[in-house]
């Protein structure tokens, strides 16, 4: 009877996702894994059943952590003005204090990996799907309010938000100037007004 393995599955993936991050999945080897992990190349295999696995996991674990911005901007906001502006400035101080210039591990998932496995390019589109609902919910509202204006229909207004937000989350990759991101946050915002 084989063996089962016990390990703290959060604490591995929170490892597995640091170092994917850090080096991307080409540049990430198993010996990478296993040090970053702590558990042996059986036992990755074993568990996840593949490096490949063991990133989609690792992208699952990083959209779960991601989440918690965008659920505390949502309850804390007065209005879906103010959760917009919130969602934005809820990763500021995590782009701010990107010394390494690591920048988003989601997006540079897309940038790396989304033409090249077919699960992947599709977890990334249901996780973009997600994000554009929820700001296209956010903008109906905030038309319905009236603090939203109504050039454009909410669908686009999201596709908007979402451009700005990874436009954002690329440029604090190299600029750290918070003047300069606030002001980029103002400009999303002033534009839905």
């Amino acid at each position: 009877m084989p063996r089962v393995e016990e390990f703290d599955k959060a604490l591995v993936l929170q490892r597995a996702t640091a170092i994917f991050w850090a080096k991307g999945y080409n540049g990430t080897s198993m010996q990478d894994l296993v040090e970053a992990t702590g558990l042996n190349r059986s036992s990755i295999y074993n568990s996840f059943g593949s490096k490949l696995a063991l990133y989609q996991d690792a992208l699952a674990y990083y959209n779960k952590e991601t989440n918690v911005f965008f659920q505390k901007a949502l309850l804390r906001a007065a209005d879906p003005l103010e959760a917009i502006r919130f969602i934005f400035e809820g990763f500021l101080p995590e782009i701010l204090e990107d010394t390494e210039g690591k920048g988003c591990f989601a997006m540079n998932c897309k940038a790396e990996m989304g033409n090249q496995d077919q699960n992947i390019k599709q977890w990334l589109l249901n996780t973009q799907e997600q994000v554009l609902t929820t700001f296209q919910s956010l903008v109906s509202d905030g038309q319905e309010q009236g603090i939203i204006n109504k050039k454009q229909d909410a669908r686009n207004y999201a596709y908007y938000i979402f451009n700005a937000f990874q436009g954002f989350r690329m440029t604090g990759i190299l600029v750290k100037d918070r003047k300069v991101l606030q002001q980029l946050i103002d400009n999303t915002v002033e534009l839905l007004e």
